[in-house]
């Protein structure tokens, strides 16, 4: 399943990788993943949409007014790009008032992740989910 941004559901992605075993198993989960975000055009990745504080490149973009926060995103690093179809799934669709109430932290804990979340890829993380949180 989908939504309409062409991103998996949360359910569908959490039990993907909570499923997987070895972290090769999760490494392939997460690159097959990173090919389901679709990627942001050249006009989009501007230095306000950059999530400073990563090691890697990583463009955040919030849409909507709805009441409703949709988000779009984009990494240079593909590991970053299945590592941030993960983090899109738990927000995607929820309202700021929602999203500030969710333990994202401990949201992402459950999938697994964290033998792909090295002290750089961390801070990353964090920068990514903080600027979640405020936009």
């Amino acid at each position: 399943m989908t939504d309409s941004l062409g991103q998996q559901k949360p359910v569908n992605i959490k039990a993907l990788l909570q499923a997987c075993r070895s972290k090769e198993e999760t490494f392939k989960a997460l690159m097959t993943l990173s090919k389901t975000l679709p990627r942001l055009s050249a006009e989009e990745k501007t230095e306000d949409n950059k999530v400073k504080g990563c090691e890697s490149a990583v463009w955040l973009i919030m849409e909507g007014n709805d009441g409703l926060r949709h988000f779009k995103a984009d990494s240079d690093a593909k590991l970053m790009r299945g590592v941030l179809v993960a983090i899109l799934s738990l927000v995607e669709g929820k309202t700021l008032a929602d999203i500030q109430q969710m333990d994202l932290k401990a949201e992402l804990a459950e999938l697994n992740l964290s033998s792909y979340l090295t002290s750089s890829r961390t801070n990353g993380v964090l920068a990514i989910l903080n600027k979640i949180n405020t936009v």
